[in-house]
């Protein structure tokens, strides 16, 4: 028995029972498939589709977008995109099931949740190894990408002053659960080095996490009016709003903060929150 599946950064083959695996290389490839399921939140999604953009340089990508999990809306429902090549959604893994692997076309499992470079090395802001040429090799892609009309309806909705800090939250039942939640004190320690007239937008998960900041905090803390923590429409509505901060205080781990930081269209100045010594 011979198979061989295609990973982010790996090749793996097994043949006969016998599982070995080799790294990929960066070329052209004329149509990559992702396979982009339930457990992946928005920023593994899109960080993904970002590096398929930036290491095959293909002329189409394919990806099965599952929306019947915590992800509940459709790309397409939430984004515009104006990428270089031809982008098509799948919402059902039944239509995908003839993707194959070729000289012309891969299909990747797994595909990786971080922005990754040709020395295979994965760029985020907790290990703070992104250096200006990575950003100006990778921001022209984020730049492609801009809120449907129905998220902006809800961006437009929060009159915000031009100066104001992002501040996000990952805290959720979800990352208890592999001890990534982190102690909530943390975060209000982070606010107070911040001057006294500082304006926070907060991102939070869910209302209990959102009143415990606002009701410990001395500062001013905006929240989307009406916020449905179940919508992804305010999910990315808080995406952009936040991107759009002149600073940012984000969770460590959470690639939903760090595609914040990519999406924003000037140097953004950022803290990291946690760290990786509880996670499961």
């Amino acid at each position: 028995m011979f198979k061989k599946q295609y990973t982010a950064r790996w090749i793996e083959y097994n043949i006969l029972g016998i599982k070995f695996k080799i790294k990929s290389k960066p070329e052209h490839i004329d149509t990559v498939n992702l396979v982009l399921e339930s457990n992946y939140g928005i920023g593994n999604r899109i960080f993904a589709i970002i590096n398929a953009l930036e290491y095959y340089s293909p002329k189409r990508i394919n990806f099965f977008w599952d929306n019947q999990g915590w992800v509940n809306e459709s790309f397409y429902s939430l984004f515009k995109q104006n990428f270089p090549c031809e982008i098509v959604e799948y919402n059902s893994i039944e239509e995908c099931k003839g993707w194959t692997n070729s000289k012309n076309e891969r299909t990747i499992h797994f595909p990786q949740a971080s922005l990754i470079t040709e020395d295979l090395v994965e760029r985020t802001l907790a290990k703070n190894n992104i250096s200006s040429d990575v950003v100006n090799k990778f921001k022209k892609y984020f730049q492609m990408l801009e809120p449907s009309d129905k998220v902006k309806e809800r961006i437009n909705s929060l009159s915000l002053p031009e100066n104001y800090t992002a501040l996000q939250v990952r805290n959720a039942p979800d990352w208890d659960d592999y001890g990534r939640n982190e102690n909530l004190q943390l975060f209000l320690d982070e606010i107070k080095t911040f001057p006294k007239d500082t304006i926070f937008y907060l991102s939070a998960m869910n209302k209990d996490i959102s009143d415990f900041i606002k009701n410990n905090s001395d500062y001013k803390i905006c929240e989307l009016i009406e916020k449905n923590y179940k919508s992804m429409y305010d999910a990315i509505a808080d995406l952009y709003i936040m991107s759009k901060a002149v600073s940012g205080i984000y969770s460590y781990g959470s690639t939903f903060g760090e595609l914040a930081w990519w999406l924003a269209d000037k140097e953004q100045k950022f803290t990291i929150v946690g760290s990786s010594k509880n996670w499961r």
